[in-house]
């Protein structure tokens, strides 16, 4: 067979390839596509909640909402941190978005990298209640994301060794909405140097 023949036939079956290849359906990658479906369900989820319901901040200081803003979903800030309990944790005051004081105990340094960089948070734990408190401050905070800095709700029982952290849920206190709250704002060993582009934006 003579090269240009050859060279012809080539050229033939690539494209044949390239048409057939084109014509399949992109399934993707399942997990990421799962896992970008049920946050994108929570936030839509969270939206309807802001807008119609009783206790929604909007709703109770007759605030118009129109829909929180996110940055994009990223699971690259989805990671595991390692759990460094703290045994007999000192006592935390945390001023609030109003000026009062609220104690918290402080119950874990919570161990983790990200983009490259290793970062640490203190885990606490209200005084009044069980409810665990995470909250941060990051490189975005009083630029893109609400100045005094934003929450993460975490799933966390004593003893556990490590721990999912997911801040495409980090989310703001009712205080970045409207007036009429108190919320703490993050202890300041809790300011991390890092760019947390993930979660909830400044709603403003």
């Amino acid at each position: 067979m003579k090269p240009t023949k050859i060279l012809t036939l080539i050229v033939a079956i690539a494209v044949i390839i390239i048409v057939v290849f084109s014509l399949l359906p992109n399934t993707g990658n399942p997990a990421t596509d799962n896992y970008t479906a049920e946050v994108e369900k929570y936030r839509k989820e969270k939206n309807e909640f802001m807008r119609n319901h009783e206790d929604s901040p909007f709703i109770a200081q007759k605030v118009p909402f129109d829909s929180l803003k996110y940055f994009k979903i990223d699971e690259s800030f989805k990671v595991k941190a390692s759990v460094e309990t703290i045994p007999n944790g000192e006592l935390q005051t945390l001023k609030t978005s109003e000026g009062n004081d609220q104690q918290f105990k402080e119950v874990a340094i919570l161990h983790f990298d990200l983009k490259n960089t290793h970062q640490d948070l203190t885990l606490l734990q209200s005084t009044k209640s069980e409810l665990y408190f995470l909250a941060f401050y990051d490189e975005t905070s009083a630029i893109t994301t609400y100045g005094t800095g934003r929450y993460l709700e975490i799933e966390f029982e004593p003893g556990q060794t490590r721990i999912d952290l997911d801040f495409n849920y980090a989310y703001n206190p009712y205080c970045a909405y409207t007036t009429g709250y108190s919320c703490p704002v993050p202890p300041l060993k809790n300011q991390m140097s890092v760019a947390i582009t993930a979660g909830e934006k400044n709603y403003d």
